[in-house]
């Protein structure tokens, strides 16, 4: 039985299927002018532009609704559907479950857009690690060796801001952040100076963007003692204390992954006749919890353990030091969210299309009145 909302006009609008085709038809409308700015200032302008922005301005002047406010929109068109429009009994269950999936998957993509989380991974034929690389957010490393040992302490940039100083214990430490750059480049200097940074304006794509910082030591006995930083530098900077060696460097964000991988061996296939790849794939060894075994990671076959999905992403190849493989590691606590709204949609059409076709057979059966 329908729920009558006759008395709530602005209720009944917003549930309305021509609601419901106008924000779809918004829809369309952002894809196309995403797909054309992504092919003019790339993917990331694109996103943060259009995809995972809840209102934009078109030519920079007039306002308009983003992805994310005609999901949520369309989002409370289907709920009310649901709860004021749609029929409760069997021959709507194929209809509801429809909505119900529909519902689903707006609510995976938004957790998609808020909460995944893209990390990246670089290997050589028989190199192994546990880690991965954030692809722009960026942490201060502290580290000291000792006995073949290596101890490292980090801490987002983020958090790492002037007038907040991180305390370190071991020994007692305490760093400040004095300047950070978004985006810089070092300064020509004479051997020996310190490091000077130059600031540059950020660029749209965070990825082209080198950051540095100036850090101060405030507790030395010494006094305070003041380090440069560039995200360039391969080399750490340095600074002795107490018979040890602290290293410092300005580093992309890494993360500890619950298994560790070791690439066996990359393949590249081209179409024939030419140097253009057709396919790449690489055999992976993974190992979690003493368990070892083989996955295969290709172009449209990524490897998924527990809330990490691990996708083809590029190679390197070079004659002398073998084939590189680099995947892209996302973390998604949403990502089974489609694989439900696709069961429930698939369901739905199921349960809608048996029951026309059962009341149709009714219909057309002898003896049988409408």
């Amino acid at each position: 039985m329908s729920l009558k909302i006759a008395r709530w006009r602005p209720v009944r609008a917003f549930a309305s299927l021509q609601f419901t085709v106008i924000c779809l038809l918004f829809m369309a409308l952002l894809v196309i002018g995403g797909t054309i700015l992504q092919a003019e200032k790339g993917i990331y302008a694109a996103q943060q532009t259009i995809f995972q922005s809840w209102i934009f301005r078109l030519f920079g002047a007039l306002p308009l609704p983003g992805m994310l406010l005609v999901g949520v929109l369309l989002s409370f068109n289907l709920l009310s559907a649901i709860v004021f429009r749609l029929k409760y009994s069997w021959s709507g269950l194929g209809i509801l479950l429809i909505h119900i999936g529909l519902l689903v998957l707006l609510a995976g993509g938004f957790v998609s857009s808020q909460y995944a989380r893209e990390y990246f991974m670089t290997l050589g034929e028989g190199e192994s690690s546990q880690m991965a690389d954030a692809a722009h957010e960026w942490e201060l490393a502290v580290w000291t060796e000792a006995g073949g040992k290596k101890q490292v302490l980090a801490i987002d940039i983020a958090d790492l801001r002037p007038g907040k100083p991180w305390k370190i214990s071991k020994p007692d430490l305490e760093l400040a952040m004095m300047r950070f750059f978004v985006n810089c480049r070092p300064a020509d200097t004479a051997t020996g100076e310190e490091m000077v940074l130059n600031e540059f304006s950020p660029a749209a794509d965070p990825a082209e963007n080198v950051p540095g910082a100036i850090v101060t030591i405030l507790s030395p006995p010494s006094g305070p003692h003041r380090i440069v930083l560039f995200a360039g530098d391969n080399a750490p900077a340095t600074w002795v204390y107490s018979d040890r060696r602290y290293h410092f460097s300005l580093r992309l964000k890494r993360i500890i992954l619950p298994l560790q991988i070791k690439l066996v061996h990359f393949e590249k296939t081209v179409y024939p006749g030419s140097d253009i790849p057709k396919s790449f794939a690489s055999r992976v060894e993974i190992e979690s919890q003493g368990l070892r075994r083989e996955a295969l990671i290709s172009m449209n076959r990524p490897l998924r353990f527990q809330e990490y999905t691990f996708y083809q992403s590029g190679y390197e190849e070079d004659g002398q030091n073998g084939n590189r493989s680099t995947f892209a590691v996302v973390k998604n606590a949403g990502r089974w969210l489609p694989y439900i709204s696709s069961a429930l949609i698939f369901l739905g059409l199921a349960v809608h299309f048996l029951g026309q076709l059962i009341a149709a057979l009714r219909k057309s059966s002898p003896g049988v009145t409408s």
